[in-house]
């Protein structure tokens, strides 16, 4: 499944393919004003949304590699959020706190993937185990779960962003710094757990795993952080506009998908692969860190 590149080449391509995202996306804007569609920004930036990633899918298929997406999912927030502040301007401090928080979030999260990445000749081992468990609808599988679905999710994520700036109501200022501090620490808090991880991994023998810092008492604290900066954001949103209070739809998604998914498949890869890891799963919460029984 993986080509070898060299990484400078890699990240051209990378770069092409988002480029290439851009000009798709902004096609189907133009198609949906065209046929008398347009004019509902949230559908708008929805079709923009689905057309990018089907671009970035294009580009995954060519160069049979699926982690050309992996980056999409914190690239985009920024974008569409300042977008949706440009066209629904509203109170300014508002609109700076949430981009500050989304940029905050995706710089961090975009640099970590960075810093992991060795191009086109890696891929993320959950794909490739996807596509051996079945080889013949794999193409399936990336489209709908390895691309669309996560596009929908963050989507859904930040559907807070854009009805605190669409129809905002009186501001409640305390509960606004609150959501504000939520999200900041939350980024934080994934920043020192991928960080440790990666401190952890460079003297690790095989087979062994964390079970320090924030692993001490969360077996996945970096979910736990990313779970918490959606949760932040929508706290941001009710301090606006409390009547979306059902925009929520979005972390809770997203947790549920951690806990059902993305939890599942790493947990049953190290109880295979790492001695004592299933005797760790008895000890230590599996996302709200909590204290531990570990000795």
């Amino acid at each position: 499944m993986n080509s070898n590149h060299s990484l400078s080449r890699s990240y051209i391509i990378c770069f092409a393919a988002y480029l290439f995202a851009v000009l798709v996306a902004g096609l189907a804007l133009l198609a949906m004003k065209k046929s008398g569609y347009g004019g509902n920004v949230l559908a708008e930036t929805f079709v923009a949304d689905i057309a990018a990633t089907l671009g970035i899918f294009l580009f995954s298929v060519i160069f049979k590699n699926s982690s050309l997406y992996d980056a999409y999912w914190s690239v985009v927030p920024p974008f569409i959020a300042y977008g949706w502040w440009r066209i629904f301007p509203g109170e300014s401090l508002v609109g700076t706190l949430f981009l500050v928080a989304i940029l905050f979030w995706a710089v961090r999260l975009t640099y970590n993937w960075m810093r992991g990445w060795t191009g086109l000749g890696h891929e993320d081992w959950r794909y490739k185990m996807l596509h051996d468990k079945n080889p013949s609808i794999y193409w399936l599988t990336n489209l709908g779960g390895i691309h669309l679905f996560p596009t929908v999710m963050v989507f859904l994520g930040l559907l807070p962003v854009y009805y605190a700036f669409y129809q905002p109501q009186e501001l409640n200022s305390w509960l606004l710094y609150v959501g504000f501090a939520i999200a900041v620490i939350a980024t934080i808090i994934e920043l020192v757990a991928d960080e440790q991880m990666r401190t952890f991994k460079r003297a690790a023998k095989p087979n062994e795993f964390i079970k320090t810092g924030l692993w001490r008492y969360s077996r996945h604290p970096n979910y736990f952080g990313e779970i918490s900066f959606w949760f932040g954001l929508w706290v941001m949103m009710m301090a606006v506009a409390p009547d979306y209070w059902w925009s929520a739809i979005g972390f809770v998604a997203m947790t549920i998908m951690f806990l059902f998914a993305s939890i599942p498949m790493m947990e049953e890869k190290n109880k295979k692969n790492k001695k004592g890891f299933e005797e760790y799963t008895n000890k230590v919460s599996v996302l709200i860190p909590l204290p531990s029984n570990l000795d």
